[in-house]
């Protein structure tokens, strides 16, 4: 499954790898675009492209991707 994960995070531009690092750490949209000098719309444009690519149902299956992927810590 770790493999499988690894493989769908190469498919992320580094764009979308930077939103789905904050947004599995928890950080709102708002944050995310600020951190990242991005408009919340577009924040949104790319998680939701972000869930797509890595097959993600859920914010909880994304979290627990990072983690598999070691993205985030336990």
């Amino acid at each position: 499954a770790r493999v499988a994960i690894l493989d769908r995070l190469q498919e992320l531009t580094p764009r979308e790898r930077e939103v789905m690092e904050l947004v599995a750490e928890g950080r709102p949209n708002k944050v995310v675009a600020t951190r990242l000098g991005l408009s919340t719309r577009t924040v949104e444009v790319h998680r939701a492209k972000v869930m797509e690519k890595m097959g993600a149902r859920s914010l909880a299956d994304l979290v627990r991707m990072a983690i598999a992927a070691e993205i985030l810590g336990p």
